[in-house]
């Protein structure tokens, strides 16, 4: 649709399952986690992107982004009861003392589920996060590739996998597991995951 900036703002709705991620860069966003978030969005998740300031939305509208927030609307996205998940570029937690603290805050609630993704994470958190390779389905294979176009990404071979280390999520992740969608461990420690009680 081409909308720019904050002025592309839906409503999320609290009967689906939330994703909220905070990025400083759409490209990188796509390149490093965009097939994870088109996956959760195939699932049925809502789908929110805080960004510090204006960009063409159209890669994050292919990968399935349905909200634009601002970095100071997203400090305040756990205060209610529908976030599920949030995900955050490692860079702005250890540039952002007001972020870092949504994310602290979020590790201290097993309500919400935090993942990070890139080659590397805070020194301080390693020993909250688990390391995991999400393994792409087909569909997000594709939508990332038309995505990465849409940013001006230089052509490549999409990656099958997406690095990410995150906190075991508390709700049913078999929501995640259709059309071929898995979680690889990349090491071999295991983390037991709570279902969500009906």
């Amino acid at each position: 649709m081409g909308h720019q900036g904050g002025k592309w703002l839906s409503v999320i709705s609290s009967t689906r399952y939330q994703l909220c991620v905070v990025a400083h860069d759409v490209a990188e966003l796509v390149d490093l986690a965009g097939g994870w978030m088109c996956d959760r969005a195939l699932a049925g998740w809502d789908l929110s992107v805080a960004l510090p300031e204006p960009y063409d939305l159209r890669p994050l509208q292919i990968i399935g982004v349905t909200t634009l927030l601002s970095h100071q609307r997203f400090a305040s996205i756990n205060d209610g009861d529908t976030t599920t998940s949030i995900a955050v570029a490692p860079g702005i937690v250890e540039n952002n003392d007001h972020i870092r603290g949504v994310v602290l805050r979020a590790l201290d609630q097993p309500a919400i589920e935090v993942t990070f993704w890139g080659p590397s994470i805070p020194s301080d958190l390693h020993g909250q996060l688990a390391r995991r390779q999400y393994r792409l389905s087909g569909a997000a294979r594709a939508f990332k590739a038309q995505a990465l176009a849409a940013a001006a990404v230089p052509a490549a071979a999409i990656s099958p996998t997406e690095d990410l280390y995150g906190t075991p999520p508390w709700y049913d992740a078999s929501v995640d597991s259709d059309a071929g969608r898995r979680l690889v461990a990349a090491q071999p420690e295991t983390a037991d995951r709570t279902r969500e009680e009906a």
